[in-house]
């Protein structure tokens, strides 16, 4: 299931993200997502890390 939001940015990152979005063939909305979930992912493997580090010390 997909969540409908609105997201306001300036007119800059906006242009900057579609300059990444047409690069790489995505629409704008595709490329938003594409970078949100690398970044969620991203902030997983730190939290993981994190906990594994705690655990041998």
């Amino acid at each position: 299931m997909r969540k409908e939001c609105i997201l306001r940015i300036d007119e800059d990152l906006y242009e900057e993200v579609k300059k990444l979005a047409d690069k790489n063939e995505r629409s704008v909305n595709a490329q938003i997502v594409y970078t949100l979930k690398k970044e969620v992912e991203k902030d997983k493997e730190k939290e993981t890390k994190k906990e594994d580090n705690t655990i041998k010390n």
